[in-house]
């Protein structure tokens, strides 16, 4: 037979109502955002398995909307467009027998959510399933938190109604809610103390998320998306601190991609197109502390899990199985920091045009090599520009010695002489455009020589990743396609990793802070676990010398895989249990 789809306005507040209602298990189904077919599907699913007649009745709740966006009538209008969508998803899945009835609670402003028959809806014995919509979740907790909207909410969920959200409907899950980055911060500072707006939710404070939100995880959307591992470990370390070290799970959702929370208890059923991370500064008994004039996060043994379809986590006592079994049950115990085969000092550099303080310390040195002839090589792998872009920032830096510029397959580069200069400076900016030289015998020897031959030597971005065991010659994010980049980069095929020259014995990836490249540092571990993997910030680098490699300014994220077990999900995303991170602020040795 043919199963109908309704869209309708709000019940009547005669309807039976859901007070009477036992308690049953919650279940709540954040989304990380979009409103893809496979996540709808899932809610659908979960509402269809409630539903007890022949109706599966869902309400959708627009609250973070709210009023300006850019009006009433017209996100009152797209409203209804998400509710026919949401209901037409679970009409393909529903059973038969049955049929999907959706219906938009009116509650995008402050006196819509006090008036109680705007949420009528929400009070129905029929009640199934709950969808709230994304937007902005500082805008819907100012709309509900309080309201008899929200009591009507926590009535539902807590008879065992179904709760999904996508994006911000995700968000207000968590009690303690992620509300954004403070001001002008982004992925870039999010290892950065203060660098999220978080409302806590303490006592009465109704800068929240919903009042029957988790408490045992704070959520963040968008996860591998946007780049917020950073965000959410320095909330997670703030969460540490607040609470005398028992700090929630950091539960990181990424696009098109969802997890059912059961009871509060366990975190299972993941669904969509990628997975979710987990950090969890309890089980290893991780410390923290803030490092540097800019406060970034130094921290020690924060274990991280990237959950995929069939496994499990256990929010309290945090174990994690896989298939029916324990997996990522890790000690967290010491590793050695990677040494560089190097006669002189070396700079691996996270890309560090945009900023001063690297290249000031790396030219400092360079002088202070006592080296005869006052002489600096910049060396590009990929073009012109970047030698001339890296030569610029040298005589900023101050350098009032000889300077020469040489690009790759370009005038008589190949009989450099790399004895001769006080300090060599290996620069990319394209791994594409670099994979050539990357390849070149010539090319290779020039480099070796430099490192053997050269009192100090500065490799940058796609040159720094050159020198470590593998690199990728994938292209970096530009404008338009940063997400869809970061999300591949959680896929254990994107790397398409080559052969390092080997100089350090790790894998080094560039820029994973502005690039959103996390993804690319944990598959480094998964491809060769016994290998550390650093992720230095753009503008930052690691200096290598004598003593233990020390981050020069800005943060330094080292993975340690040895002990972790990894797999690749269906989709194609890496999944993995028992990774251990640590991350470096300014002047720190790497050591743990």
């Amino acid at each position: 037979m043919l199963l109908a789809v309704a869209v309708a306005g709000l019940t009547l507040a005669s309807s039976p109502t859901l007070a009477a209602a036992p308690a049953a298990p919650t279940v709540m189904m954040p989304t990380g955002g979009g409103y893809e077919v496979e996540t709808l599907d899932a809610f659908g699913k979960a509402a269809v398995d409630r539903a007890t007649d022949a109706t599966v009745d869902l309400v959708v709740v627009p609250s973070a909307y709210g009023d300006d966006l850019p009006s009433r009538a017209e996100n009152i209008a797209l409203a209804r467009e998400r509710t026919a969508e949401i209901a037409a998803a679970c009409t393909a899945v529903v059973t038969p027998g049955k049929r999907c009835v959706g219906r938009l609670a009116i509650l995008l402003n402050r006196q819509d959510a006090l008036r109680a028959a705007n949420s009528a809806a929400l009070r129905d014995a029929s009640l199934d399933g709950i969808y709230v919509l994304g937007g902005d979740q500082g805008i819907a907790m100012k709309v509900l938190a309080n309201s008899p909207a929200e009591e009507a909410m926590a009535a539902a969920v807590r008879a065992g109604v179904v709760l999904a959200g996508t994006s911000a409907g995700a968000a207000v899950e968590s009690r303690s809610m992620i509300n954004g980055y403070r001001g002008d911060f982004g992925p870039a500072q999010g290892l950065r103390r203060g660098s999220t707006l978080m409302w806590w939710g303490d006592g009465d404070d109704p800068q929240r998320g919903l009042v029957f939100g988790s408490q045992r995880a704070i959520y963040d959307q968008h996860f591998y998306q946007r780049g917020r591992f950073g965000r959410s470990l320095s909330t997670i370390a703030a969460a540490d601190e607040r609470l005398g070290g028992k700090s929630p799970v950091g539960v990181g959702v990424d696009y098109a991609t969802g997890v059912v929370n059961y009871a509060d208890r366990q975190l299972t059923q993941v669904f969509g197109q990628s997975g979710v991370g987990i950090i969890d500064f309890e089980s290893l008994g991780a410390t923290h502390q803030w490092v540097g004039t800019e406060q970034w996060l130094s921290a020690r043994r924060v274990k991280v899990n990237l959950l995929t379809e069939n496994t499990s986590y256990d929010l309290r006592t945090r174990v994690l199985t896989r298939g029916g079994d324990v997996v990522g049950q890790v000690s967290g115990r010491s590793w050695t920091a990677p040494t560089a085969a190097a006669g002189g000092v070396l700079y691996l550099g996270g890309g560090v045009l945009g900023g001063n303080k690297v290249i000031n310390a790396f030219i400092a040195d360079a002088s202070d090599t006592g080296a005869e002839n006052s002489r600096v090589l910049v060396l590009a792998a990929d073009t012109r520009g970047t030698a001339t872009a890296y030569a610029d920032k040298v005589k900023q830096a101050g350098w009032r010695g000889h300077l020469d510029i040489a690009t790759f397959g370009r005038g008589n580069w190949a009989d450099i002489d790399p004895a001769r200069y006080a300090a060599v400076l290996l620069v990319a900016v394209s791994p594409t455009q670099s994979a050539r030289a990357f390849a070149d015998s010539r090319f290779q020897s020039l480099v070796r020589k430099s490192l053997d031959q050269t009192p100090a030597v500065f490799a940058d971005g796609p040159a720094a990743a050159y020198l470590g065991a593998r690199w990728s010659p994938q292209s970096r994010p530009n404008g338009d396609d940063y997400e869809d980049k970061a999300v591949a980069a959680f896929r254990v095929d994107e790397a398409s990793w080559r052969p390092g020259i080997g100089a350090v014995n790790a894998t080094i990836v560039p820029a994973i802070n502005t690039d959103y490249q996390w993804g690319r540092v944990f598959n480094a571990v998964a491809v060769a676990p016994g290998q550390l993997a650093l992720g230095v910030s753009a503008g930052s680098a690691v200096r290598f010398g004598a003593g233990a490699p020390r981050v020069v300014d800005g943060s330094v994220v080292v993975i340690d895989g040895r002990d972790a077990v990894t797999w690749a999900a269906a989709n194609g995303t890496l999944g993995a249990a028992g990774l251990v991170l640590d991350t470096f602020g300014p002047g720190e040795t790497l050591r743990r």
